[in-house]
């Protein structure tokens, strides 16, 4: 038997690859779940006409969801803040200088994204031991069960959609209005080293089998009534239905030892008992800071630090020259509409990643609380129909790092993670914003960068590599199979062992590599 550890989107895609060789798997995950009280408002919400969600009935989805300049500070779902809580046994983790966070529910952060996916190109791995070719077959197995909205066009050229069917959703005024500009300036943006296209985002948009599709009803920020935003906890039921599948809830993966041939996994259940687990393997995929503290306290390396990579996150305001109407009162979805993609040596040697959204109500709040006294004269409406965001992505070579500490303390461990700048940040965002105002004629939009944001570390939610892959593991490093120096049948298969990070979205490489390590199973047993 092998023991997969969480729920979330490396861990369904390890389990995959395990069950399709014909392997007994068994998933410990410690399963947080919506709240019975608003799950039932859901399901309620959810039979009443699409007409009805953004009035009272469906009020509950927003709350506690605040919005501001630097973004959301937590984004919920469904107005619960159940994936970032804590259980028995979980490791603590506090942060300094950065911010981000763990999740223990199940399906893990795959119940709180943007949904956004995009593969990892070649030259953007540089640092690691394998190659994107190497991710290649994964990417497509993922898409044999993962929805995809997306379109067929010039992004494919050098970012293959991987998926034969994609699902594209309908685009909004703005974005539609955005992609005729830059369509028209192609030949020049393509000269300036900028790719665009549809965004592609893990939707489901013509609804999973025997159920709605979407209706664009605007709520994809609060949580899809629908569900059909992907989330692998719909992956878990999936897999329940396999014979060869258990799914074990309510357990927190403390440490793992090999003795042998086998692995023992101790663990504490939802009563807080001490539990023990035995398996031929052991797959880690409880997210970079559960797995990380977990081969800490395996390695008994407690108080020595280890670093961790980031895709730097940041914010910034676009205005475009010309508005679209009634952006207020449109039937559309608030994920991502377009992607934009920069190759430019001058800025990075690595690409750069734009996701646009247009306009959503989480947009006016800022707004309002700018124009202060202002906001009775000012046309409000004419100004949202001009206003995008970009939310940017940077590679982890010009992103600001973290150090992460297990402490043991007298009221349990604590992992501290603590951000470390990176002086290339800042000018390669400098760059970069020159660039885009270089470009505004081309694409009929002005960054407003008195206004950018740059985020902590850690706030993009894009981090890992604290045991990474190396060809030629040294101490601290893991092999290409996710083995850390000193295990055998101990594989590490989430974003901890990523050498890099690219700017280009990081949870399908996630899924990618988390499959080809179990795929692989017989290269190493």
């Amino acid at each position: 038997m092998y023991l997969v550890v969480g729920s979330g989107p490396a861990g369904v895609s390890c389990a995959r690859a395990l069950l399709a060789q014909g392997h007994k798997v068994s998933m410990l995950d410690v399963g947080l779940r919506l709240e019975p009280e608003r799950e039932a408002q859901l399901a309620t919400l959810r039979a009443a006409p699409a007409a009805e969600w953004n009035g009272p009935s469906g009020a509950f989805l927003r709350e506690g969801m605040e919005s501001g300049a630097g973004g959301i500070p937590v984004k919920l779902t469904y107005g619960s803040s159940y994936p970032y809580r804590d259980a028995p046994g979980t490791t603590r983790v506090e942060f300094t200088h950065a911010k981000a966070g763990p999740s223990h529910a199940v399906g893990g952060l795959s119940t709180v994204w943007g949904s956004a996916v995009m593969p990892y190109r070649q030259n953007d791995m540089a640092a690691w031991p394998i190659a994107a070719q190497d991710l290649a077959p994964a990417y497509e197995a993922i898409f044999r069960w993962m929805p995809l909205s997306a379109r067929r066009d010039d992004l494919a050229l050098q970012f293959p959609l991987y998926c034969d069917h994609p699902q594209p959703l309908a685009m909004s005024r703005q974005a539609r209005q955005l992609l005729a500009s830059l369509s028209k300036s192609k030949t020049r943006l393509q000269r300036a080293g900028v790719s665009f296209g549809a965004s592609r985002i893990a939707v489901a948009a013509n609804g999973f089998s025997g159920a709605d599709a979407c209706v664009l009803c605007g709520l994809c920020m609060y949580g899809c009534p629908y569900r059909l935003i992907y989330c692998t906890d719909r992956a878990v039921e999936e897999l329940k239905s396999d014979p060869n599948f258990s799914y074990i809830p309510g357990v927190a993966v403390r440490s793992v030892e090999e003795t042998g041939a086998a692995v023992t996994v101790w663990a504490i259940d939802a009563a807080g008992d001490s539990v023990t687990y035995r398996a031929e393997r052991v797959y880690l995929a409880a997210g970079v800071y559960a797995t990380t503290a977990i081969l800490l306290r395996s390695m008994n390396r407690f108080d020595r630090p280890v670093r961790l990579f980031d895709s730097q996150y940041f914010l910034l305001p676009i205005l475009r020259a010309a508005g679209a109407g009634k952006v207020t009162e449109e039937k559309l979805h608030t994920l991502a509409q377009l992607f934009l993609e920069i190759e430019d040596s001058r800025i990075s040697p690595y690409t750069i990643h734009l996701q646009t959204y247009t306009y959503n109500d989480l947009f006016k709040a800022p707004v309002e609380s700018a124009l202060g006294p202002l906001r009775s004269v000012f046309p409000l409406n004419s100004f949202l129909g001009r206003l995008l965001l970009f939310q940017g992505y940077l590679h982890s070579d010009h992103s600001a790092q973290m150090e992460a500490r297990l402490n043991r303390m007298d009221a349990g461990d604590v992992l501290r993670v603590s951000g470390v700048r990176n002086p290339a940040t800042r000018a390669t965002m400098k760059k970069l914003v020159r660039k885009l105002i270089a470009l505004s004629p081309s694409t009929g939009s002005m960054p407003m960068f008195p206004l950018l944001q740059i985020g902590e570390p850690g706030r993009g939610y894009h981090t890992g590599g604290s045991f990474p892959m190396h060809a030629q593991p040294a101490d601290g490093q893991s092999d290409i199979y996710g083995r850390p120096v000193g295990f055998c049948r101990v594989h590490a298969v989430d974003s901890t062992v990523f050498p890099s990070i690219a700017a280009t979205t990081i949870t399908l490489t996630a899924m990618a590599n988390a499959y080809r390590i179990a795929s692989q199973l017989h290269q190493y047993s």
